[in-house]
């Protein structure tokens, strides 16, 4: 029901909507994580001093620690944000229809594309590979723990063998990805980062596949 075209409301002031500003910590704080980020990745942990980041932030200690109580505390968000990308990648693969051996290399594919987006996500996965600190080693063994429900669901699909080799293939997949982003860090490279990880995972499942049909 209309309301009568008689009926008078009084005026009111035309308000302008904007969007709210970002809070000054939170801005901070994504300072902080985005320089620990670059420095971890490219310096590694135990190279990179608390100084460094306040350097490297154009900040303060006193931000820091308002923020992480330690440097340890801000390697353990950027593993979290590592965390995410393997949980949403998964996440994403669970959705096929079917599990197949598709599902591994989409998995793979969407991490790959994760790090090229995120400069914290490539800091968490190297921080994965590093010794002393706090969650590092369960990041890296909750990334082949996760791939390994991807294998077993493909064995029991009937689409690769079980056998010892492939049992082994959520290891040698997870190693070889961290490897290969190692390798580009270091030596840079050409090609795209999406496609070369997407080549890694291609070749070790072609090897199983092709190991099912012999």
């Amino acid at each position: 029901m209309t309301e009568p075209t008689h009926h008078i409301h009084p005026a009111t002031p035309q308000v302008h909507s904007r969007r709210p500003r970002q809070p000054r910590a939170t801005i901070t704080k994504a300072r902080i994580l985005e320089a620990a980020a670059r420095s971890f990745a490219y310096d590694g942990y135990d190279a990179t001093s608390l100084n460094d980041l306040v350097a490297a932030s154009s900040s303060t200690k006193g931000a820091i620690y308002f923020h992480f109580d330690s440097k340890e505390a801000i390697a353990r968000e950027l593993l979290t944000r590592w965390s995410s990308a393997l949980h949403h990648a998964y996440s994403a693969a669970q959705k096929s229809p079917q599990q197949s051996v598709t599902d591994i290399s989409s998995f793979f594919r969407d991490l790959a594309a994760s790090l090229a987006a995120s400069s914290l996500a490539r800091a968490g996965l190297r921080l994965a590979a590093e010794t002393g600190i706090d969650g590092a080693r369960e990041a890296f063994t909750n990334w082949v723990d996760i791939t390994s429900l991807l294998v077993d669901a493909a064995i029991e699909a009937g689409e690769l063998p079980d056998n010892s080799v492939t049992r082994q293939l959520a290891w040698n997949l997870c190693a070889g990805f961290l490897g290969t982003v190692t390798i580009i860090r270091v030596v840079g490279d050409p090609g795209d980062f999406t496609t070369r990880m997407q080549n890694l995972a291609d070749i070790h499942l072609s090897a199983c596949t092709s190991a099912k049909r012999n």
